[in-house]
């Protein structure tokens, strides 16, 4: 989609900014909810920066709308109740649900300056521009700080299981969100099993070095299990999720961003978690078991270090729970982290080995000798995981 230079662009400008003599600048993404229509940097041209009175000086606008044609694996919905309904992150800034996380001292969303309604049934979000403040993306963070973001994630949503903060009822929230991501890919990963079963598969060089013994048995049990660890899942205290909390959507912010001084651990100030297009109410550590294999499987962390990115998230994330006031042991937290883990990603070993049996030319958007050195380990970790995960 072009960014529009004219009609409602120039009205939500003058709303959101107080101005309608602005620049737009396309920003690129990686295209993974099928609702994001496109995303630009719209700033005032009258305006250098921020003073801290009256509107910002700029905003990243993200236009929502519904693809009922998208293909792929994350596919956009009508309904309410479709984990991919496309509506949800508008109403997610509307009702000012994402506004209120700032309070808990924990993990925020952006501020959102406008949600705009578009005669073209689209939704523009007009949002805090973070690139304009002293925010540091994960993808360059060193390793300890991620155990700073899992604290601030602890925190926000230890207030939901502390019950320091009612739990949300919105319709539109997800339920069932990573039930619905598993069931999707349930028809490919039962014709995966002859893959995975065939030794000779595991024999090419590229994957030879990382499985001197293929992990056939170990990729079967992911697969087997996934119905076990849902069930799991669902035993443990829900709480309001994120449910893509990938290196690629959190920024920290210095102390100095964070209002009232709550964003802070230890002076690393706060967290700022952007795309909410899946929020809803799901079981406490899933957010936190996501984070750590996207992190490999997106490049972000050298997949060498995952063990101990893992134990930094466990432990960030068991102190925020704390700091809430949620009574959740520390093997609790790291159970329900590989739990979660576990039950999302057994498909990603059926699909590194596809792609080496297949000569495909990239895995992941890289060279494939490089995705596969990426993912390899990374599918190892996972193995070693679950394994441990009781029975």
């Amino acid at each position: 989609m072009e960014a529009p230079t004219a009609g409602p662009l120039a009205a939500e400008a003058r709303e959101a900014l107080g101005s309608d003599d602005i620049e737009v600048e396309p920003l690129g993404h990686t295209l993974v909810a099928a609702a994001t229509a496109g995303i630009w940097r719209v700033r005032r041209r009258d305006r250098d920066g921020d003073d801290g009175d009256g509107p910002p000086s700029s905003a990243v606008v993200k236009v929502l709308a519904h693809a009922p044609d998208a293909a792929g694996n994350w596919p956009t919905g009508a309904d309410i109740d479709h984990w991919g309904y496309w509506r949800r992150e508008a109403h997610a800034y509307g009702s000012g649900l994402l506004a209120s996380l700032a309070d808990t001292g924990g993990l925020r969303a952006p501020h959102a300056h406008l949600v705009a309604e578009r005669p073209d049934g689209s939704v523009a979000l007009w949002l805090e521009d973070l690139a304009g403040r002293a925010v540091v993306p994960a993808p360059d963070w060193p390793l300890a700080r991620y155990e700073a973001a899992a604290r601030h994630l602890g925190r926000m949503q230890g207030a939901f299981v502390a019950g320091r903060r009612p739990l949300p009822t919105e319709p539109w929230l997800s339920r069932g969100w990573l039930r619905a991501y598993v069931e999707q890919r349930a028809e490919g990963l039962a014709a995966d099993r002859a893959l995975v079963t065939d030794r000779e598969r595991w024999r090419h060089p590229l994957l030879a070095g990382h499985f001197p013994e293929p992990p056939i048995d170990g990729l079967l049990a992911l697969i087997d299990d996934q119905t076990r660890h849902l069930a799991r899942l669902d035993r443990l205290p829900p709480t309001l999720s994120h449910l893509d909390l990938h290196p690629a959507n959190l920024f920290a912010t210095t102390a100095a961003d964070e209002t009232g001084g709550t964003g802070g651990t230890g002076g690393t100030g706060g967290t700022v978690a952007i795309d909410w297009a899946y929020v809803g109410v799901a079981a406490v550590g899933e957010d936190a078991g996501s984070l750590v294999p996207d992190a490999g499987f997106d490049f972000h962390v050298d997949p060498a270090d995952l063990d101990e990115l893992f134990d930094l998230v466990a432990r960030g994330y068991h102190a925020g729970l704390r700091d809430a006031g949620a009574d959740i042991g520390a093997d609790e937290v790291r159970t329900a982290m590989a739990t979660a883990m576990a039950a999302k990603y057994a498909w990603i070993g059926p699909a590194l080995l596809r792609a080496v049996a297949e000569g495909r030319p990239q895995l992941n958007r890289r060279p494939l000798a490089e995705g596969v050195a990426a993912w390899a380990p990374t599918v190892a970790f996972l193995l070693r995981r679950a394994s441990e995960l009781p029975a």
